[in-house]
């Protein structure tokens, strides 16, 4: 079984604001992961939608296939990064799937 990656990131856009997201990522190598699921969160952390295992509800958008390691997002100058425990991860995914109960 592989690795996996429970993080936060915080991606700040000049002039557009804060993009959110809570991700489950697989790891492929050192520089690289799988994205297995994604929460979208509004900056005061409301569930705004997510992507994952096949549904997808709310405004979240379907995320890149891989994306680079966390290990590596000290080299963009614009994202920060928290590490979460799978069981605060699992929490919120639970959190929402029960927003979106059709999806």
């Amino acid at each position: 079984m592989k690795p996996r990656h429970y993080v936060r990131t915080e991606l700040t856009v000049p002039g557009a604001g804060t993009a959110v997201h809570i991700a489950d990522l697989e790891e492929i190598d050192q520089t690289t992961c799988r994205m297995k699921r994604i929460i979208e969160l509004a900056p005061d952390d409301t569930i705004m939608g997510f992507v994952g295992e096949g549904r997808s509800a709310g405004q979240a958008q379907a995320p890149m296939e891989t994306v680079p390691h966390p290990d590596t997002y000290g080299d963009f100058p614009d994202i920060s990064v928290t590490r979460l425990r799978a069981d605060e991860f699992h929490a919120l995914w639970t959190e929402a799937l029960a927003k979106f109960p059709g999806a």
